[in-house]
């Protein structure tokens, strides 16, 4: 699952997590204003860099993009994420994703489909969701595993359910000025097996130098993780932009052999 994580959080994002901290500090925010970041025709291009035994290498590249559409009737956007290592990459980690979800107006989701080749890996996976009735959110999900075989759950909870692309376009609506440093974000989140809650923990603000050189001044997000022990690892911080787009700038992610930076072109 965590591999995942070098694309789905620019993404935020797609894992387990278990909630620390007092119910005071644990809140759902509420989507401000999709105008300006749910764009028709939207497209952001990144580099994909690993650093391998302290030297950072070219890994790849990755796009996100937007556009308008129709979903069972209903007015709709889509956004898909690809992400592609080149071929000095594929000899330490091989990626190959595609990750699309269809979203309201209001960027709660409708519908997503997962289809990843990381390293040895193939995923596919799909979800479904639904408001039956005004407190009562449901995610239907299908999972295929490489001999075939499917799993198929489906889950209620009081508030909307995401997947990891929508809760990133999600998070690019929120209002920053009403957000603390150190305020803790819980949203729950289909996962391909389960619904987890995922926990963002937000960070205040930075200025992130771009690939042409220029700095950005952007809100910081970390992507937390619960372990064995008890305690919380971070699996990734994205930075957006501190202005009306909220663009996401800057992805920097853990991993097992390293860590890895998406970086806006």
């Amino acid at each position: 699952m965590k591999k995942t994580y070098i694309l789905a959080l620019l993404i935020a994002c797609l894992m387990p997590a278990a909630l620390h901290g007092t119910e005071s500090n644990m809140t759902h925010m509420v989507a401000d204003d999709v105008s300006t970041t749910l764009i028709d025709g939207e497209r952001l291009s990144y580099s994909l860099f690993f650093n391998w035994k302290f030297v950072w290498i070219k890994a790849g590249d990755a796009s996100l993009t937007t556009q308008s559409t129709t979903y069972k009737g209903q007015k709709a956007y889509k956004s898909t994420l690809l992400g592609n290592t080149n071929k000095t990459a594929d000899a330490i980690f091989r990626l190959r994703d595609t990750l699309t979800t269809i979203v309201k107006p209001d960027a709660t989701p409708l519908y997503f489909v997962k289809h990843c080749q990381e390293a040895d890996d193939i995923v596919y996976e799909r979800a479904w969701f639904s408001q039956p009735d005004k407190n009562t959110y449901k995610a239907k999900q299908t999972k295929v595993y490489v001999d075939g075989h499917e799993r198929n759950t489906e889950f209620s909870r009081a508030t909307p359910i995401f997947d990891m692309i929508s809760l990133m376009q999600y998070a690019r609506t929120f209002n920053m000025l009403s957000l603390k440093k150190g305020q803790r974000l819980v949203y729950p989140m289909v996962t391909g097996k389960k619904v987890e809650d995922q926990t963002l923990i937000y960070l205040g603000k930075e200025s992130v130098t771009r690939l042409s050189g220029d700095k950005t001044l952007c809100h910081i997000f970390s992507l937390v993780q619960a372990t064995d022990k008890g305690v919380e690892a971070e699996l990734l911080r994205f930075f957006i932009s501190d202005d009306e787009r909220h663009i996401p700038i800057q992805i920097d992610i853990s991993l097992k052999f390293g860590t890895a930076k998406a970086k806006l072109k």
